[in-house]
């Protein structure tokens, strides 16, 4: 029997269809009550999905497969209100996020805490890995979601996307400015591709009004403080704090 709960992510409601109470307890911070009015979505996904989420993701649960089942089932539906899932760890500082993105195993999550490290509590969480990105009418908003990473940090809120940077690992810290049509390759690789045809020119359209809108970084950094003053300067456009907290 389906457990049956309302999910609150990007200003959207979704009807979200699970069968282990897992699914609910893991989106406990989104939770909402269903409008009378009718929900955005539906995410329901079946045995046969989880069976092969299972074999895909090695040494994951049951519980686990069909929570990221229901995530790919609502990031089927997101294009039809122009948002789509990005791969990335996106935090803020003042009223505006900033994205970094690389591959697994670059370094994202050593480099937001850095930043936490170096800026205090300036900076905050938005979401570790897979954060919904919005366009709106003024530019583009990250919107956290349960689906966090291992490390599951979240703090649901919605905020307006400041930068986007592509990570990279270096010896020596240096930012530069980027042409997106130049990364083509990388920001597909970072952002879901529906199987739908239509959602997924919805979303290519998307992707294209992301680069126009949002200014694209390229930075190489090593684990340093230095790695952090060069993202942030370049990034947020600030001189770089000259008291760092959470040393």
């Amino acid at each position: 029997m389906a457990n049956i709960f309302g999910l609150g992510i990007a200003d959207l409601s979704v009807e979200m269809h699970s069968r282990s109470p897992f699914v609910e307890h893991f989106c406990h911070d989104y939770l909402i009550d269903l409008p009378s009015h009718g929900v955005d979505m539906i995410a329901v996904t079946t045995e046969e999905q989880v069976d092969e989420e299972l074999r895909a993701v090695e040494g994951t649960s049951r519980e686990n497969a069909e929570s990221l089942c229901l995530y790919r089932a609502i990031a089927e539906q997101l294009p039809r209100f122009d948002a789509a899932v990005f791969h990335g760890a996106a935090i803020s500082y003042g009223d505006r996020a900033f994205l970094f993105t690389a591959p697994s195993g670059t370094g994202k999550s050593t480099h937001i805490k850095l930043w936490r490290k170096y800026l205090g509590d300036a900076v905050d969480i938005v979401n570790g890995d897979k954060p919904v990105l919005r366009l709106t009418e003024t530019g583009v908003n990250v919107c956290s979601t349960p689906w966090a990473g291992k490390e599951r940090w979240h703090k649901n809120r919605i905020v307006p996307l400041g930068a986007l940077c592509l990570l990279k690992r270096g010896t020596v810290n240096r930012i530069r400015r980027a042409d997106p049509t130049e990364h083509v390759e990388e920001l597909l690789n970072q952002i879901y591709l529906p199987k739908n045809a239509e959602a997924l020119g919805t979303t290519l359209e998307l992707l294209d009004q992301l680069c126009r809108r949002v200014p694209l970084f390229v930075l190489e950094c090593d684990i340093s403080e230095e790695a952090v003053r060069t993202a942030f300067t370049a990034m947020t456009q600030e001189p770089y704090p000259n008291q760092t907290e959470g040393n």
